[in-house]
């Protein structure tokens, strides 16, 4: 059960970097059901017979890390249970706005009262459903390989799996780029052809691996040379092969095995030179100081500070010798990229001071984002920061971001306590390559969002388990366990209860991951740019995503989409009697009722829903309930839309020239409708100036308006010529 375990979780290890990083649907599938599936055969190890007794008993490790894990899940849980009204005006007033926003306009006029409903400190759930997916994965496999790590042999196997991936990646990625080649596997790169990247998709993303590679081959090097040769017992030329090749992987040839190590090191240190990642080679330069420091602290290892120097160096030597022009040359623009990372992370800022004591919501970043967005990223669809301290303060908000600081420092103190008790070198070496690597991976967050990538993030927890395996591992009399403390639990009452919180909650995590491949599969909404998928599936495709995840608002949103094809299609068709095309129009308002319910802040969704609303205009109660839902829908498209999209201003001024045209001029709210359309036209003007974007302007008031004066309030005062010209 544990060998199985172990392999299984090695696997799982290897396989999510050569996978494009596992930042696909049906990568991130294979590594979070392997770890699952290895934490439940760990789980059934756990539970044992006390030999005197006779009683089955749970073991449940103690782990300093089990704070930080539990606190933040209890956390990501209360972000997305519906609160009362007063509470969650206290917590988060923007979230109870943004959460009332997401009834029903329609809904909320036919009733007879007004509509009660709690609601979450995060408004759209989905994505927080995920982040708890992930965040369980990554903590399970820690917890799940720190007792699978319980020998020094498991340990430098671990050891050596991770370094051959790394070592492959880096050769694997500057084969392809200067032969000329530019492959991922079956994939043609896109965008900088220069750039080592491995397998992986982004080139910043292919240092975060290598630096925590680097890292790993520096303090093993280390490690290797501060171990006293031991007596052999029979000479190399009687000994067989497998003894020889035994003693070769158990340390004897430590010289062999370190002058390896080097090599390894100075390869990976080659593919992050030249994956020309500036923040990638400045993190790596960052774990390397914070290894050297920590050495520094213990006398007789001191002078393996200069490991970690060698290291760097003997990489400059081979990437010199290759030519680092390029990878040096991007330092000249470095101002350049910190002025856009800077301005993004403004804008995240700006979305944390409306959420700032619990966040919007862990995975709702990319969902929220386009209100805030500067007028100089327009037309871009931003999914991460850039800055994973800044997003992930916009996420969980300040309380978050303590709960999360308070685990790791717990979690750092505990272990420098542990590192500086132990006088093995195997463990003193071992055991800062967490605290270099997290130093790293801070410092590299800064500038990118490597923690947003599963392998990464998977590959950043098996460094972890391994510093803390080492430093809990105890030698006696030739032999080697790691020694760590459980809560043992007789399965009576809380030990039964304990039991199956533990075993029910991997399975749910599990029951959820299928579910969200399966829904996946027949409707992809998750950016897969390494296989054709069709983004624009059969309508019976939907339904069967629908099926399978409900909670997705973009199903809801391509099936609201694919009837309008429908119903359109049925326009010119006088067979279609208008029962047909009211109940497809009834069965688009729904399905878009649904993914605005879902998911409030997509301003295109309450867009397209007053649309559909103002469609229905043969309706009885079309100027009492229609017309004016389409009105609550378009302010509210309004209120979300920023300057990420200046057609999205067009269509909002159209709407609003189309409603003028419902109300006598002499009325006040003429002069509303009228003020928001002129407003949302020359805010498309000012993000986007475009003759072609003016024209459609001018024409389309042209439609309802055929004065010149009544354009001419729409448009910018430079842009009037072009009334005489289309005149």
């Amino acid at each position: 059960m544990e060998r199985a375990s172990f392999t299984l979780y090695l696997i799982t290890l290897v396989l999510s970097p050569l996978l494009f990083g596992a930042v696909h649907t049906y990568a991130y599938t294979i590594m979070s059901l392997g770890v699952l599936i290895g934490c439940l055969l760990i789980v059934k190890k756990n539970i044992r017979k006390e030999i005197r007794s006779g009683v089955y008993q749970f073991y449940l490790p103690k782990n300093s890390l089990n704070f930080a894990f539990f606190i933040l899940l209890i956390f990501l849980f209360f972000q997305v249970i519906p609160l009362p009204d007063s509470l969650l005006r206290f917590l988060s007033p923007e979230a109870m706005v943004v959460g009332k926003k997401s009834l029903p306009a329609s809904g909320a006029l036919i009733s007879e009262g007004p509509v009660r409903q709690w609601s979450a400190l995060s408004p759209y759930y989905y994505p927080v459903r995920m982040s708890i997916i992930k965040w369980t994965v990554y903590a399970l496999f820690f917890l799940g390989l720190t007792q699978m790590l319980n020998s020094q042999k498991r340990i430098e196997l671990t050891i050596f799996l991770i370094l051959i991936t790394g070592c492959f990646e880096a050769l694997y990625g500057l084969a392809e780029t200067y032969s000329g080649s530019g492959h991922i596997w079956w994939f043609k790169k896109m965008g900088y052809p220069r750039d080592v990247t491995g397998t992986y998709i982004n080139r910043n993303h292919f240092a975060g691996l290598m630096e925590m590679c680097l890292l790993l081959a520096a303090a093993y090097a280390a490690a290797l040379s501060g171990r006293k040769k031991k007596t052999r017992i029979i000479s190399d030329h009687k000994a067989g092969l497998r003894v020889r090749l035994s003693r070769y992987l158990s340390g004897e040839q430590r010289l062999n095995k370190r002058t390896l190590m080097v090599f390894v090191g100075a390869v990976i240190g080659v593919g992050l030179v030249f994956s020309a990642s500036r923040g990638g080679i400045i993190s790596a330069a960052g774990g390397l100081l914070c290894m050297s420091l920590l050495f520094m602290f213990r006398r007789n290892h001191r002078r393996k500070g200069f490991i970690a120097l060698f290291l760097f160096l003997i990489t400059s030597v081979y990437a010199l010798h290759i030519g680092v022009d390029y990878p040096v040359g991007r330092f000249k623009y470095f101002d350049i990229g910190v002025k856009e990372r800077a301005r993004l992370t403004q804008k995240t800022m700006d979305l944390f001071e409306d959420y700032k004591i619990t966040g919007i919501g862990v995975g709702n970043f990319q969902h929220a984002f386009p209100k805030y967005q500067a007028a100089e990223d327009k037309n871009v669809f931003i999914r991460h920061a850039h800055d994973d301290w800044a997003q992930f303060l916009a996420e969980a908000g300040i309380t978050g971001l303590f709960l999360l600081l308070a685990g790791m420092f717990y979690h750092v103190y505990r272990s420098i306590g542990l590192w500086r008790k132990r006088t093995d070198p195997f463990a003193i070496c071992l055991g800062v390559v967490p605290l270099a690597a997290v130093t790293a991976m801070a410092i590299h967050s800064y500038s990118d969002f490597n923690l947003h990538i599963p392998a990464n993030c998977l590959m950043l927890a098996a460094v972890m388990a391994i510093g803390h395996s080492a430093l809990h591992l105890e030698r006696h009399h030739g032999r080697d366990k790691t020694l760590y403390r459980y809560h043992i639990m007789p399965l009576k009452y809380r030990g039964v209860l304990a039991l199956l919180l533990v075993a029910g909650f991997i399975v749910w995590n599990g029951f959820w991951t299928i579910r969200h491949f399966m829904a996946e599969a027949s409707c992809n909404t998750v950016t897969n740019s390494t296989l054709n998928r069709d983004k624009n599936p059969p309508l019976e495709e939907i339904e069967k995503a629908i099926g399978w995840d409900r909670w997705n608002a973009e199903y809801w949103y391509k099936r609201a989409r694919e009837v309008m094809s429908v119903r359109d299609a049925e326009v010119g068709n006088l067979e279609a009697d208008d029962e047909d095309r009211r109940n497809h129009q009834i069965g688009i308002i729904r399905a878009l009722e649904e993914a605005v319910r879902l998911n409030p802040f997509k301003a295109e969704y309450h867009l397209r829903l007053g649309w559909e609303y103002a469609y229905l205009w043969k309706d009885p109660d079309y100027h009492r309930t229609w017309l004016t839902a389409a009105d609550i829908s378009m302010d509210r498209a309004a209120y979300f839309a920023g300057d990420s999209n200046p057609y999205l201003h067009i269509s909002l001024g159209n709407y609003w020239v189309y409603r003028s045209k419902t109300i006598y001029t002499a009325k006040p709210d003429w002069i509303t409708a009228w003020t928001k359309a002129c407003w949302h036209y020359k805010k498309a003007q000012s993000l986007e100036r475009s003759k072609r974007l003016v024209d459609d302007i001018v024409r389309y008031v042209w439609k309802y308006y055929p004065d010149k004066g009544f354009v001419g309030k729409v448009l910018l005062p430079e842009n009037h010529i072009l009334i005489e010209e289309m005149k």
